[in-house]
């Protein structure tokens, strides 16, 4: 014990005059510069339509050798002049062998946004070489090398890219489609209907090249700067509605084929040939080549409309409606999921003015809604009535005038046929043959009636009546009232009511 002691005495004091001695500190000097890194211009503008292209490169030599068992690793680093590289990309290794690195013009610019630099002016840049002694025995200094430049960049403007091919409109890229651009100059996407057929992905509408398509898989793109024999263009089995995603820098192609929330959809208002009657809504038809879509086609009315989502005779229900009450066919094309809570203060409704045949796309996907008013078919010279009305208080427009509820020409029955589909309510119609002097003008009206001058709809034959006397009417009677197809043929003078 005593001899432990004694041996803790002895070190203790070892140390007191160690610490007493005067510290030492050595600094190492930093190497000389013998790469000597250079820039291939000291002044460059960038150009986006060069993205792609070899703005500048550095090119520097070996490192001063560090002795037997060394080894050296490069890196490289680039910041804003005079910053002590504290803000600097991250700093990027060299492969083995290498004296030289390049940036396109892209990359060079993606830098100056990432500093917040103005894309129209000059900055003066700073590149750095470092050589790093990665294996020996003691530290050694990095040898480093430095160079300076100057570098103008340019805002980012955006790019289109279309989609041609025999999947869309053919391989005639006047005819391609465009994209959206998502990201600038990277992301596209494309929505819409694909037939079974190819396609790819061009620049311009001009040339079927450049291009980027079908690279090892269905998830790769290729890009091909002109046509070759090898070219493989994406392939469509499965028409229908596609989503197509591309990334043109990480050369990637998602293929979304997404399914409708929705399996029914209905349609009500007055401007619709239902009318506001809930027990009998216009159901939409599923479109056979776009599994998101419901379509009708058919006659509107001047007035209002929406889409009920259920089928139950009750107005309380959930809704399609638009996202700005009173919108019109060429108005806001957003569609808004009202729930049967929303509607009974949130009432909106499409608003229709002009009376026609309309095509009407609900897209479920994209909750879209489209319409489109179809061409009126030429009526032909020898058919003696061009325009025909319906007016009456069985109609939806009751004997309001200027008249709304027009008949519609149609060229795939038989010659001088015109059509009418909607609600008739209990009530009186006849079919006025002018539009421009309220009630003063002829009429086609029912040949045979009764005493109140009056017929039936089992009537079938028409009469012209000039100046509307004497005043002849077809009847709707209680319990008749329902969604009709009234096809009025002008050269036979008759007359059919096909309820639906």
């Amino acid at each position: 014990m005593r001899r432990s002691i004694k041996y803790l005495v002895i070190s203790i004091s070892l140390l007191i005059v160690g610490c007493n001695e005067e510290m030492k500190f050595f600094s190492l000097m930093s190497p000389p510069d013998t790469m000597k890194v250079t820039v291939s211009t000291d002044e460059i503008e960038l150009n986006q339509d060069k993205r792609d292209s070899i703005a500048l490169t550095f090119s520097w030599g070996d490192a001063a050798n560090r002795g037997a068992g060394t080894e050296l690793t490069y890196y490289l680093k680039v910041d804003v002049a005079d910053n002590n590289f504290e803000t600097a990309i991250p700093k990027i290794e060299i492969p083995a062998g290498l004296r030289s690195i390049s940036f396109t013009h892209k990359e060079l610019n993606d830098m100056l946004m990432g500093w917040n630099i103005t894309s129209d002016k000059s900055t003066k840049l700073s590149a750095e070489v470092i050589a790093v002694v990665s294996k020996s025995n003691v530290y050694m200094k990095p040898e480093i090398s430095t160079v300076d430049f100057n570098v103008t960049g340019y805002y980012v403007q955006s790019r289109d890219l279309y989609i041609v091919g025999s999947a869309v409109n053919g391989m005639d890229p006047e005819k391609a489609l465009k994209m959206k651009e998502v990201i600038s100059e990277k992301k596209y996407v494309w929505t819409g209907v694909l037939q079974s057929g190819d396609f790819k992905f061009i620049k311009d509408t001009t040339s079927l090249y450049p291009s980027y398509s079908r690279g090892a898989s269905n998830l790769n793109l290729v890009y091909n700067t002109t046509g070759n024999n090898t070219e493989t263009l994406f392939h469509i089995d499965n028409p229908g509605f596609y989503v197509i995603t591309i990334d043109v820098e990480a050369l990637t192609i998602e293929q979304d084929f997404p399914e409708a929330a929705y399996n029914q959809v209905w349609m009500i208002g007055d401007a619709t040939p239902a009318g506001w009657n809930i027990t009998n809504p216009i159901e939409l038809q599923k479109d056979p080549t776009n599994q998101v879509a419901f379509v009708y086609t058919g006659t509107l009315n001047s007035g209002e409309l929406k889409f009920p989502l259920e089928n139950t005779g009750f107005f309380e229900c959930d809704y399609f409606m638009p996202a700005i009450d009173q919108t019109g066919p060429d108005g806001d094309n957003r569609i808004e999921y009202v729930t049967i809570s929303q509607a009974a203060t949130h009432d909106y409704k499409w608003r229709i003015s002009n009376v026609g045949i309309y095509k009407i796309t609900l897209n479920v996907y994209d909750m879209t809604i489209k319409f489109e008013k179809q061409v009126s078919p030429q009526v032909p010279d020898d058919v003696p009535f061009k325009n025909i009305w319906i007016a009456g208080s069985a109609t939806p427009e009751s004997w309001n005038t200027p008249f709304s509820q027009n008949l519609t020409y149609d060229a795939t029955a038989t010659k001088g046929t015109f059509i009418w589909e909607g609600y008739l309510k209990a009530g009186e119609f006849k079919f006025p043959l002018s539009n421009t002097n309220g009630f003063e003008c002829n009429y086609l009206m029912p040949t045979v009636v009764d005493s109140d001058n009056l017929a039936p709809l089992s009537q079938t034959d028409v009469s012209f009546v000039a100046n509307g006397s004497p005043d002849k009417k077809w009847i709707v009677a209680q319990g008749e009232e329902g969604l009709y197809k009234i096809s009025l043929n002008v050269i036979n003078l008759t007359i059919s009511f096909e309820k639906k």
